[in-house]
C-alpha cells in the first residue's frame, strides 16, 4: 500500500512539472533594436539581449541543433546569432543583402529572405557559406519564409502572393497580396503574417492554398498603444505555442521615424482566429516572434527516474 502510494504521488509530481513547464517566447522589437523574452506562463517580460545602432531587427527563428536565435537585421545588412540561453553574442555576418525573414531547417542550415530582390538564400549554421538559393519568380522581393509540414519551403513577399518550393520548382501557393511576413506551420495548415502596415490580419491556409481563417487584431486589443500613421496595425510575427495555439507579434501603427507608432504587442489566439488573451500590448514594435518549449531541470528529471528505479528494485527484493 504505502508503495502505491508513493508511487501515486512521484507521478503525480512528474505530471505537475510537465504541465507547469512550457516555453518562452522571444520576439523582435524592429525599431528598438531589443530582443524581448515572455515567460508563457506569467506573461513576464524582460529585455533577453538588445542590439545597438538602429539594426531594423526583422525576424527571428531558433535552431534546435546548437540552441542558436538568429536574428536578421534589414538596417545592418545581416543576420545576428544568440546563445539561446544566456543571450549571449555568438557573432554577426554581413550578408551583403537586405535579410527579411529567416528560419532554420531541421538540418541546421539557415534560410534568409531578401528584401531588396525576389532571392532566398541558403546558409550553413555559422552563415559562413551561401550554399545555394531560391529565385521567387517576382518583380519585387521576398519577406518571409518558413517550412512547411512536408518540407517544402514556403516564401512570402509584399503584395504578390506566397511562393511554394518543394526542392525543384518554385510555383504560387496563395495569390493573397496581404500575406506577407513570418511563416509557420503545423501538420495541417501554414499560418503567414502581414508586416507591411496595410492590414489588421494574420493568416490560416491549408496545404492546398486555401484560406481557413484569419487572425484580427482590432482597436479594443491595442489599448494602450499610442496612435501612428499607418492604417493597419501589421500583424507581423507568428509563432505556435506549446498548446498549438497561434502566438501574434504586432508592429502597431509604425512607420519609420514615426515615434508614436513605434508599439506594437503579442496576442494569442487559437488555431481558428479566437482570440485568448494579451501578452503584451504598448510594447516594442514587433516584426518576428518564436515559441521555444522549455526543458525541465536535468538534476530533477534525473531523480525521480533514480527514485522509481530504486522502489521497483527494493520491492522485487521484499517479493
Amino acid at each position: 500500500m504505502k508503495f502505491r502510494i508513493l508511487f501515486a504521488a512521484l507521478a503525480l509530481t512528474v505530471s505537475l512539472i510537465s504541465s507547469s513547464v512550457r516555453g518562452d517566447i522571444f520576439a523582435t522589437g524592429f525599431f528598438s533594436g531589443n530582443i524581448q523574452r515572455f515567460d508563457d506562463l506569467t506573461n513576464a517580460q524582460s529585455t533577453f539581449a538588445s542590439i545597438a545602432g538602429n539594426p531594423g531587427l526583422s525576424g527571428i527563428a531558433y535552431s534546435a541543433a546548437n540552441n542558436r536565435l538568429y536574428v536578421s537585421a534589414l538596417n545592418h545588412g545581416g543576420v545576428y546569432m544568440l546563445d539561446a540561453t544566456t543571450g549571449g553574442m555568438l557573432g554577426f555576418s554581413l550578408l551583403g543583402i537586405g535579410p527579411g525573414g529567416l528560419s532554420v531547417a531541421d538540418n541546421g542550415n539557415v534560410y534568409v529572405s531578401d528584401f531588396t530582390s525576389n532571392i532566398v538564400r541558403i546558409y550553413d549554421p555559422d552563415l559562413t557559406n551561401n550554399l545555394s538559393s531560391i529565385n521567387v519568380p517576382v518583380a519585387g522581393v521576398t519577406s518571409g519564409v518558413g517550412f512547411g509540414p512536408g518540407g517544402d519551403v514556403y516564401i512570402a513577399t509584399p503584395g504578390t502572393g506566397v511562393f511554394r518550393f518543394d526542392g525543384n520548382a518554385v510555383n504560387l501557393f496563395s495569390n493573397n497580396p496581404a500575406a506577407s511576413a513570418q511563416i509557420v506551420s503545423d501538420a495541417s495548415s501554414i499560418y503567414i503574417g502581414h508586416g507591411i502596415g496595410q492590414s489588421n490580419l494574420a493568416f490560416r491556409f491549408d496545404l492546398a492554398g486555401n484560406l481557413l481563417n484569419t487572425f484580427e487584431i482590432t482597436d479594443a486589443m491595442m489599448v494602450g498603444a499610442p496612435a501612428g500613421s499607418s492604417p493597419g496595425y501589421s500583424p507581423s510575427g507568428i509563432a505556435i505555442d506549446a498548446d498549438g495555439n497561434i502566438l501574434i507579434g504586432v508592429l502597431g501603427r509604425s512607420n519609420p521615424g514615426d515615434i508614436g507608432g513605434e508599439f506594437g504587442g503579442v496576442f494569442r489566439f487559437d488555431v481558428n482566429g479566437n482570440y485568448l488573451d494579451t501578452i503584451a500590448v504598448g510594447t516594442n514594435a514587433f516584426s518576428g516572434i518564436v515559441f521555444i518549449n522549455s526543458i525541465p531541470e536535468p538534476g530533477l528529471m534525473m531523480v525521480i527516474p533514480a527514485i522509481f528505479a530504486g522502489l521497483i528494485a527494493r520491492r522485487r527484493r521484499r517479493s
